[in-house]
């Protein structure tokens, strides 16, 4: 049985068969983390970037009382296309949960060279997505 769940790390010690269950795990927190403190310490400063320069043309477009909810809302649209340089690592992480083998004996910058631009697959929907929300009135 534990050669069945932990293939190649049944003989290892309790971390590493810990580990072997989630082949990808390194690439995940990365993203994770990553994601978390872009988001959440960039849009306030995106915001802030908005009501300093542009809060007078938010206000004669959308009047006094909806200016505050676009500025938000175009401050997160502005972090969400941001995050485009983030999704390499969530390429990654599925890659590793897919075809962990594939990359075993290869290093991160190894990975990244071999992979190239295909690990932004996808960056073009990622960013019409955040940019369609800002033109749904």
């Amino acid at each position: 049985m534990n050669k069945v769940v932990f293939k190649k790390a049944a003989d290892q010690g309790l971390l590493k068969k810990y580990g072997s269950l989630f082949p990808g795990l390194g690439f995940a927190a990365g993203y994770k983390i990553s994601q978390r403190i872009y988001k959440f310490g960039g849009q306030p400063a995106v915001n802030d970037i908005l009501n300093k320069h542009f809060k007078g043309d938010f206000e004669r477009i959308f009047g006094d009382r909806q200016a505050k909810m676009w500025m938000h809302a175009t401050a997160g649209s502005i972090i969400g296309i941001g995050e485009i340089a983030l999704l390499p690592l969530d390429a990654l992480k599925i890659k590793m949960q897919t075809n962990a083998a594939q990359f075993e004996k290869q290093s991160f910058m190894q990975i990244i060279k071999s992979e190239g631009w295909g690990l932004y697959r996808g960056a073009s929907w990622t960013a019409a997505r955040v940019v369609f929300f800002l033109l749904i009135p």
